[in-house]
């Protein structure tokens, strides 16, 4: 009986890690993501500087949920490592906590262009 107790004690414990290391993820998840888009947002296009995209999260059935769009008037090097460390902590956050989505493929944009200083994607 004391073994059944001490069993059902220690699985709870480990449950209530495993939602605690879940969030704790999450909310680093979210914060790396704020700071690539506030990146992304203050990027201005001109004729020095032109627009791209980049794909920008990792759906748990394969592929990205979107992209992101940008100039190259930010720090692009910096911009692309914070994309890239995201994505694979999103890979991974997805892989340790069961997570799931549809399997839909979210295409990149047809086009990017510049219009009032910042750069949008376009879709036909």
């Amino acid at each position: 009986m004391k073994f059944l107790f001490s069993f059902l004690i220690l699985l709870m414990i480990n449950c209530n890690a495993t939602e605690n290391n879940q969030e704790r993820d999450k909310q680093e998840l979210d914060k790396l993501s704020k700071e690539i888009h506030a990146i992304a947002d203050n990027s201005v296009c001109s004729d020095e500087y032109t627009c791209k995209y980049i794909g920008m999260g990792a759906k748990p059935c394969g592929g990205v949920w979107g992209y992101l769009v940008y100039s190259t008037s930010v720090n692009e090097k910096d911009l692309l490592e914070k994309v890239k460390r995201y994505n694979g902590m999103e890979r991974k956050y997805n892989a340790n906590y069961g997570i799931i989505s549809d399997c839909s493929m979210v295409m990149p944009p047809d086009e990017v262009r510049c219009e009032n200083g910042k750069c949008k994607a376009f879709y036909k």
